[in-house]
């Protein structure tokens, strides 16, 4: 064979040669980028591994046989976990508590009795001045004062308030006053026993009064409610002011 054809022949297998090294070269780079890469995210996985294993709470789906050896693999992942790990956006979810714990308003409660003309009052003593120191009230009269007139309802049994000795009530029916009419001032006035209403002692009982719902109305104490407006055996009268709570149940 001529030389010159030997020198040519040796020259091209030389450049197929370089030419596979190159390829190799970059197949081999590539190849180490991809599991330099897969690893990385192998660790990263790890690092959020739990300290314990608990039942999973999703179940994930398998790949695509494509998928899995394709430029397709990270958007498959990609479409599982979003579909998999989906949360209710954090407003939804306060809303959702919200509308199982809240109660009702206490505007509400307290407004239970608004408009049923159902003067209902419950009193019981809260504070004791001493053992034997209830406070003993011989009849009460309600009287309210509106803009078309006066209502006046009585009760005139006795009224024994003791915390030994259980609570007392007084209930009148507002229903008589015009639906139109504002109520201007309700006095429930109570009498006290000349004899044993109260102990010449006593300037430190409290008596709390509720609705018959048992929203709390307001509290009578012994020394500014019945020492403080001028009891004595010659005035026996106790005028309380129920004059909120009367607006309250006529619903003006």
């Amino acid at each position: 064979m001529p030389i010159n054809e030997t020198k040519s022949s040796i020259n091209n297998e030389t450049t197929r040669c370089l030419q596979s090294v190159d390829q190799e070269r970059n197949i081999s780079r590539r190849t180490v980028i991809q599991k330099l890469a897969i690893g990385s995210a192998a660790l990263a996985g790890c690092s959020m591994l739990p300290e314990k294993w608990t039942t999973p709470i999703m179940e994930l789906g398998s790949l695509p046989a494509h998928a899995t050896t394709s430029g397709e693999l990270k958007e498959a992942l990609d479409s599982i976990v979003a579909a998999t790990t989906s949360e209710v956006p954090e407003e939804v979810e306060d809303t959702a508590v919200a509308a199982v714990t809240s109660d009702a308003p206490q505007e509400t409660l307290d407004m239970a009795a608004a408009g049923t003309g159902k003067f209902s009052l419950v009193f019981s003593q809260t504070v004791m001045a001493c053992d034997s120191c209830g406070i003993w009230f011989d009849s009460a009269q309600l009287v309210v004062e509106h803009s078309e007139g006066t209502f006046t309802s009585s009760r005139s049994s006795s009224m024994l308030i003791k915390k030994t000795r259980g609570s007392a009530n007084f209930n009148a029916d507002l229903s008589g006053i015009p639906a139109s009419a504002t109520i201007q001032k309700a006095t429930l006035v109570m009498s006290l026993n000349t004899h044993e209403g109260i102990a010449n002692s006593d300037f430190k009982s409290v008596i709390a009064v509720h609705d018959s719902s048992g929203n709390f109305v307001r509290n009578i104490t012994a020394r500014d409610d019945i020492r403080g407006k001028g009891y004595s055996k010659a005035n026996p009268n106790v005028p309380v002011d129920f004059t909120d709570y009367a607006r309250q149940v006529h619903g003006k």
